[in-house]
């Protein structure tokens, strides 16, 4: 396993989680106040979000052999669980789409990386 491939999955997973984030009511109310995302907004969030997590773990599989590539994949969705929940969210939830945005965008540096490798 590479650390380019543990942070691509990581990204991708951070990403993920934001998205899932921006889907519940509660950090709707955190980011933007009382101006929050409709209920079809949120759920668009939602299915987003899973599809991110689901694209980390196909990324996993596909790179690694399917015995250890779901098991790199929940060490990065760890990673960047612990790294929203403990650092993000509590001290700056304004921050939380810059910084997914910044992720996605190192996600497609390293993807065309890997591609003209």
């Amino acid at each position: 396993m590479s650390a380019l491939l543990f942070l691509l999955l990581t990204a991708l997973a951070y990403a993920g989680f934001a998205a899932l984030c921006l889907s519940m009511e509660k950090h709707q109310m955190d980011l933007h106040g009382t101006a929050r995302a409709g209920a079809g907004r949120m759920r668009q969030w939602r299915w987003f979000g899973w599809g991110l997590l689901a694209l980390a773990l196909l990324v996993a599989g596909q790179a690694e052999d399917w015995a250890r590539g779901p098991v790199i994949w929940l060490g990065a969705m760890t990673a960047a669980g612990l790294s929203l929940a403990l650092g993000v969210l509590p001290y700056r939830p304004r921050w939380l789409a810059g910084v997914a945005g910044v992720l996605a965008g190192l996600v497609v540096l390293m993807a065309i990386h890997r591609w003209l490798a």
